[in-house]
């Protein structure tokens, strides 16, 4: 069994410039639309199926909505028992290897955030693969409340984020 790629591999990876990019939101963009929702379930299912997305908008008390994706940190590829996860070495993401998934649910349970789950038809393993480097929820978002960025750029729009968050 081919072994995952873990995280000296990413590093390397990052070394190279291969997979400088990550997807940032900008909750104060968000209108809670969901196009980004129905982008994501068509690029990945061809159907517009909120079911089918790997990203979701949640309402937080102040009722602003927030984009919620995965992070790309890679807890659930050393949970997987079948090997199915693995880094795409282009774009850095986690990507779900569907012949190898046994829909186990392992990977689900070691997500800290609720990230990846099981598709309620097949069975496997569903999340965000950054659309091999051309994210559909970005190009569809009206208003910009996702962005796909370089790391600093995005470390600093998380900064941000947070002072405001903390400020409230």
């Amino acid at each position: 069994m081919p072994r995952a790629l873990f995280w000296k591999d990413f590093i390397r990876l990052v070394n190279s410039e291969i997979c400088m990019k990550t997807l940032v939101a900008l909750p104060e963009r968000c209108t809670g639309c969901q196009r980004c929702v129905l982008a994501c379930s068509y690029a990945h299912a061809q159907s517009f199926s909120p079911s089918k997305s790997r990203i979701w908008v949640v309402r937080a008390k102040r009722r602003i909505d927030y984009p919620i994706f995965c992070n790309q940190c890679g807890l659930c590829v050393g949970a997987c028992p079948a090997g199915a996860l693995s880094r795409d070495a282009k774009t850095g993401a986690v990507v779900v290897d569907e012949e190898k998934c046994v829909g186990c649910g392992f990977c689900v349970r070691a997500c800290p955030w609720g990230l990846i789950v099981l598709d309620s038809e097949t069975g496997k393993a569903i999340k965000c693969d950054l659309c091999g480097g051309d994210p559909a929820c970005v190009k569809e978002c009206p208003e910009a409340a996702l962005l796909f960025v370089d790391l600093n750029e995005a470390a600093s729009a998380k900064r941000s984020l947070l002072v405001r968050l903390l400020g409230e």
